[in-house]
């Protein structure tokens, strides 16, 4: 009878430091969820971010001239078939494309 005794304490011993460490986790975490991040970091890098995006936005924003073989009309950036010539931005690529008549007037 004795040995169950000492067993089962040592399991409760075990049992009772798992859930300390647990219980010390859970705090941790809490507490790293109710901490505010630092503003500046954050605008630092939202700044980036935008600043890349106003990049790729700025490359989209000069016109390419459509292609036209044989009566079809094509990115000149990927090189996607467009429905007509009056199209402002290309359907795949999103590039902002002009047709330029060739009509001397």
């Amino acid at each position: 009878m004795m040995n169950y005794i000492v067993n089962w304490n040592l399991l409760d011993t075990i049992i009772f430091f798992c859930e300390n460490k647990l219980h010390k986790v859970k705090a941790v975490v809490c507490d790293s969820k109710e901490a505010e991040p630092d503003v500046e970091l954050m605008i630092q890098a939202e700044t980036a971010h935008l600043k890349t995006e106003n990049e790729c936005l700025k490359k989209r924003e000069m016109p390419a001239h459509l292609l036209e073989e044989e009566g079809e009309y094509f990115c000149p950036k990927c090189q996607y078939k467009q429905p007509d010539q009056h199209v402002r931005y290309c359907a795949n690529c999103g590039h902002r494309v002009i047709y330029v008549s060739k009509r001397i007037v």
